[in-house]
This record gives C-alpha cells, structure tokens and sequence, in this order.
C-alpha cells in the first residue's frame, strides 16, 4: 500500500491545482508532482490526481532542484535575447 503526505500545493490555473507529495512504495520514497481536478463525482465533491504529473525518487531531488533553478535563470534571459524586449 502506497502512503502519502501532503508537502504544499499552488493553484496552476483557476480550476487545477499542483499537489507536492511524499509517498512511500514498496519501502523506497518517493516525491511525486502532479495536477489534481475539481471532482463533482461522489456526494460532495471532492479533488481528483490526474495522469499529469512526475513522480521521481527521492534521492533526484536535488537534481530537480538544480533544473528548475537552471529554468528560472533562463526564463529571466532567454525571452529578452529572442524579441529584444524585456517581460514585464
């Protein structure tokens, strides 16, 4: 059985959201990133993973870490290089 932890999650648009988790399975954990919907299935409701997401081992972490900052420092440059203007 696969237990999880909730780490953060941020709304990626106005009707999904990213959910961070923590999860164990078969002894080895694991980070697992991925898009949740607004479910209207069941009594109340309630919020549904999709198929949209990363699920890595934790010992990539780091490795991820170096990419997105790798991706931010790029987002900052790159779109100033190819049309001359700066994003506001």
């Amino acid at each position: 059985m696969t237990e999880q932890r909730l780490i953060d999650q941020f709304n990626k648009n106005s009707i999904e959201k990213i959910k961070v988790h923590l999860q164990e399975y078969r002894g080895e954990k694991y980070l697992d990133l991925r898009v949740w919907v607004q479910s209207n299935a069941g009594e109340n409701g309630g919020e549904i993973a999709t198929r949209k997401g990363l699920t890595l081992h934790v010992e990539l972490i780091p490795d991820l870490i170096a990419a997105l900052q790798k991706a931010g420092k790029a987002i900052q440059i790159k779109p100033v290089e190819a049309t001359g203007k700066a994003i506001s």
